[in-house]
């Protein structure tokens, strides 16, 4: 079910998100558009971590073992998110455990309401609110690469 109905939307806004990310340089992870604001670098790892998480608490995964979750929740961006390499490999990492955790979800668990610290919903609300999340902040990003820099 997963792959014909809704995996070609999650592409689709996947794709903005790595085209946000072309020809990313080092140098650009600290950049932020105000001071206090969040990095590039920073927001990569959030999204790839919110991506676990979600896994875990809607679409029937645990975090593995050697994922630590250091962007969620009241926590300050302290500019140690500046390795392009270890971000991309744990950006696709997540987004592989994503996709195998929505493939194997069966059919009937889609509507059925799961209860989670951010909100009671469906995984199929849930995965709708992951890709607002990524297009959220994959726009800051953009944003950040356009306007920002080292602030």
């Amino acid at each position: 079910m997963f792959e014909h109905t809704l995996l070609p939307a999650l592409q689709t806004a996947r794709s903005r998100y790595t085209d946000v990310l072309a020809n990313l340089d080092e140098k650009e992870l600290v950049w932020k558009l105000a001071p206090g604001s969040n990095s590039v670098g920073f927001l990569i790892r959030h999204i790839a971590e919110v991506e676990y998480r979600f896994c875990s608490m809607f679409f029937g995964r645990p975090i593995p073992e050697s994922v630590e979750l250091t962007t969620i929740g009241k926590v300050k961006d302290e500019g140690i998110y500046t390795d392009l390499a270890s971000l991309h490999t744990f950006r696709e990492a997540s987004f592989a455990y994503l996709l195998e955790s929505l493939a194997a979800l069966p059919e009937e668990a889609w509507d059925i309401p799961c209860e989670a610290p951010i909100a009671t919903i469906t995984p199929r609300q849930a995965l709708g609110r992951l890709i607002y999340h990524n297009g959220y902040h994959a726009g800051q990003i953009g944003l950040i690469r356009k306007y920002g820099g080292n602030g």
